[in-house]
């Protein structure tokens, strides 16, 4: 890039199934964003860009070379212009690491440091990893930003980061309540202090494939239900949960399981999927519409979860002025939000009905509380890769 050109931003969001990509102006206005996944057993990419929605088949079959091909995407969809390319990456990385609380260049040497943290915790690793390595072949001369998925919750409280473990073991071998979703959080708080709607306390609920309840006074994270691998707290799609160290001794000895088989089992095979046989809130909801008695206690068990973990972070707080859902059943599920919403009239949260009916795919900050009867409520659209792309375009070294 001359000094002329303008910085584009990509950011690279990695799942275990799907590629999340958006490319964004210095300004921070995005120019598109891409998500590549698997419909009806083939890879498609979906790039809203140009004030258009386009789904393009594409002809690779192994989703992590997505990084690979990007390029090619961007310029026949004229996301990427003639003289134009890419100045920077963003990169979201989740690892259970002190050191990782914050965002870091991604030199030779940090990235080393990623690989030595791969045995902690290898589902969510391997993806930034593999991510990063394609868009090394890609972009070999663009420098790439490690951006913390933890960073947001550096503020908590000494006592919010501890397990109950002697504490020189836990320093020594850095195990600590880490916590994850920052980069979920971090945007909605965003959100809510650019529209000048930001209270003192405000509990963020994001809810999808992987869920989270954090506690935020004064814009900081106080306390979040992830703690040194995003495996702790929810009842989550796959997820188990928080689970007690003795029943997860039991499951592994019963059914000849080695360390990282329990692992693969307690974040793969659990969670709603392990109760009632979907990982898909909706199939779920239907068939507990057909009197399906394990989808029902699939889905209660999850809303008695939420419920607990918001439970706790009201009294963290010492009370609450406004409830965030964000993440992809957070934003799309009104049954679920009426279910949670249910038992927290207690707390002077009531949701007006039709507003939250309505709501299942915002594209903006909807409130769905009763005006007069109720604290706010509101719905915030995710924008994790703006958050990215923010983090990005400020770190320097």
């Amino acid at each position: 890039m001359t000094q002329t050109d303008p910085l584009l931003i990509l950011v690279a969001n990695p799942g275990s199934s799907s590629r999340k990509y958006g490319v964004y102006n210095s300004d921070l206005s995005e120019r598109a964003h891409l998500h590549i996944e698997r419909e009806d057993g083939k890879l498609v990419c979906n790039i809203f860009a140009h004030g258009q929605h386009r789904t393009v088949g594409i002809e690779f079959e192994d989703i992590a070379e997505s990084a690979l091909h990007l390029m090619d995407l961007l310029r026949s969809n004229d996301v990427i212009r003639d003289g134009e390319s890419i100045g920077r990456i963003g990169l979201r990385v989740v690892a259970p690491s002190s050191f990782f609380m914050q965002d870091h260049l991604m030199t030779e040497e940090i990235i080393e440091k990623v690989e030595s943290l791969r045995h902690l915790a290898p589902l969510h690793i391997d993806a930034s990893l593999s991510e990063l390595r394609a868009l090394h072949k890609s972009f070999p001369d663009t420098p790439v930003v490690g951006v913390s998925d933890s960073a947001f919750h550096a503020t908590k409280p000494p006592y919010a980061w501890n397990y109950g473990i002697d504490i020189h073991d836990a320093d020594r071998l850095d195990i600590k309540r880490f916590g994850y979703h920052g980069i979920s959080v971090s945007a909605s708080i965003s959100a809510l202090w650019d529209a000048g709607k930001l209270p003192p306390k405000v509990i963020v609920c994001h809810l999808g494939s992987g869920s989270s309840i954090t506690g935020v006074f004064h814009g900081r994270s106080i306390d979040t239900t992830m703690g040194y691998t995003p495996l702790e707290g929810l009842v989550m799609a796959t997820r188990s949960g928080s689970i007690d160290v003795g029943a997860a001794r039991v499951l592994k000895e019963s059914l000849n399981m080695d360390d990282a088989q329990l692992e693969s089992y307690l974040n793969t095979k659990s969670g709603l999927l392990g109760i009632g046989g979907s990982n898909d809130i909706r199939e779920l909801i239907a068939r507990e519409t057909d009197g399906d008695h394990m989808a029902h206690l699939a889905l209660t068990t999850l809303v008695h979860s939420i419920h607990k973990a918001i439970g706790s972070m009201v009294v963290a707080l010492n009370g609450c002025d406004l409830i965030v859902f964000t993440g992809t059943v957070g934003e799309r599920s009104a049954i679920l939000r009426k279910r949670i919403l249910a038992h927290l009239e207690c707390l002077d949260f009531t949701v007006d009905g039709d507003a939250n009916e309505a709501c299942t795919a915002p594209e903006t900050m909807t409130f769905i509380s009763q005006k007069v009867a109720s604290k706010p409520i509101v719905v915030i659209p995710t924008d994790e890769a703006k958050e990215i792309a923010k983090h990005t375009l400020n770190i320097t070294s």
